[in-house]
């Protein structure tokens, strides 16, 4: 998984009580009162825009050709950076891309609590350190390029983060605002430049969502000690934003959108969410509880322009419901998006069948059966919408019952014996390939 979506939890005394974040790197433990850090008025911020539509592929290459010359001191290096910018908004890309590519996070610091300089002078020299030596080192490069920028601390989600729970104490990250053209911008170098993964180890990875993220996207995982650093016309408060879903970048990055933001839901056995998703976006789910996964516990379908996303319960209990995407055309695995926490007062007997990979990626809908396992020797209604097939059947052991079709819904009654059945589809040619399983 990239970014935040690996859960564990490090259970480090010194550091646990500040640092919450899930696949990033974490925070800096210290909860620093240091002066740096921005307690801004509210008229100074209120002027936030945004374009997304910005080609950086030159500013990046340059500062990503960076000679040991230049980076000997953050004046020759600010000099550097700034060299080709058109324009303040490159100024800050330049600074940001630099920072993502050459600062790795001290592990050292966050796992053995051996907390060095976060001073923007002894990070750059390092090459190493925790969440406020990237926030100091942008912010002093930004003011040798002469543009505005402040360090905010805040709460943030993150490494060993769970669904649902309460942040207090010290603050326990950094990140920072820089005024480009008038208008104030989000962005946090640490978690633009890597994460810290399953294995115990930092994987640097640029995730460009952290470069100028909107607001209402940015407040998901990260909230400022000063609330008009949020940007937004209203304010979450802390009850509010520790309620959000938990969301990884890769849900913006595929233009996701969520259509219920709590993240903690009370069912009774069954679940039933949506989320927008471009055409070209497929989507699976995942239940689980505590460290055991529960398969055939869900069912990913398309609905039109959304995603419909079922968990059945097996008992009563806090579960995981986790979601996964990518893009149609992307030989990668699926990249978690979000996870809900699901508060089950009661389970069912009864999952859902197994769908494969093909089902998602041509936008398959069943309607039914919904009951992952079928009686053999009981006749069920088979009602399916495969877009692009040109013949739908239920293949049962040998026996092959083709569905009547109109347009691309195929239906028809089948008979299923004492094996496990499935729905197969032609798209043209001899190829038959499978959609879904259904368990006898």
């Amino acid at each position: 998984m990239i970014l935040r979506g690996v859960a564990i939890l490090k259970a480090i005394f010194l550091l646990s009580i500040f640092i919450l974040f899930s696949s990033m790197p974490p925070a800096d433990g210290k909860g620093s009162q240091s002066p740096s850090f921005a307690a801004p008025g509210g008229e100074a911020i209120q002027n936030y825009s945004y374009s997304e539509s910005y080609n950086y592929e030159k500013i990046d290459a340059h500062a990503l050709a960076a000679p040991a010359s230049a980076e000997q001191s953050v004046e020759s290096l600010a000099a550097y950076l700034i060299g080709p910018a058109a324009n303040d908004q490159e100024k800050a890309r330049a600074i940001f891309r630099w920072i993502c590519q050459n600062i790795d996070y001290d592990l050292g610091s966050y796992f053995m609590g051996r907390l060095g300089s976060t001073k923007s002078e002894d990070v750059l020299k390092s090459r190493s350190s925790v969440c406020s030596g990237y926030s100091d080192l942008f912010s002093a490069l930004a003011g040798e390029a002469e543009l505005e920028a402040v360090e905010i601390r805040g709460y943030g989600k993150g490494y060993s983060y769970r669904p649902g729970q309460k942040f207090s104490g010290p603050y326990n990250h950094a990140w920072n605002a820089v005024k480009i053209n008038g208008s104030w911008h989000l962005m946090d170098p640490t978690w633009g430049a890597g994460y810290l993964g399953r294995d115990g180890r930092y994987h640097r990875f640029f995730d460009d969502h952290y470069f100028m993220t909107p607001p209402d996207e940015f407040v998901f995982d990260h909230l400022p000690e000063e609330e008009g650093w949020q940007l937004l016309d209203r304010p979450l408060s802390q009850a509010q934003y520790e309620d959000l879903v938990y969301v990884e970048s890769d849900l913006f990055n595929l233009g996701l959108n969520l259509i219920e933001r709590n993240g903690s839901i009370s069912a009774e056995g069954e679940v039933n969410l949506s989320v927008y998703a471009p055409d070209d976006v497929v989507m699976m789910a995942g239940l689980e509880l505590d460290s055991e996964v529960f398969e055939g516990r869900t069912l990913c379908q398309r609905d039109g322009e959304n995603f419909e996303i079922r968990a059945r319960l097996p008992q009563a209990g806090s579960y995981a419901l986790r979601a996964y995407a990518k893009k149609k055309d992307d030989p990668g695995v699926y990249k978690s998006v979000m996870q809900y926490n699901i508060n089950a007062s009661s389970g069912v007997e009864s999952g859902y069948p197994l769908t494969f990979g093909r089902f998602g990626e041509v936008g398959a809908h069943l309607y039914s059966p919904l009951d992952g396992r079928l009686q053999a020797g009981q006749s069920y209604h088979f009602r399916i919408r495969v877009p692009g097939a040109a013949e739908v059947a239920v293949v049962c052991g040998k026996e092959w019952s083709r569905l009547g079709a109109e347009g691309d819904l195929f239906e028809g009654n089948v008979t299923v014996a004492n094996e496990d059945a499935g729905i197969f589809a032609n798209f043209g040619g001899e190829k038959w390939e499978g959609l879904v399983r259904f368990r006898y």
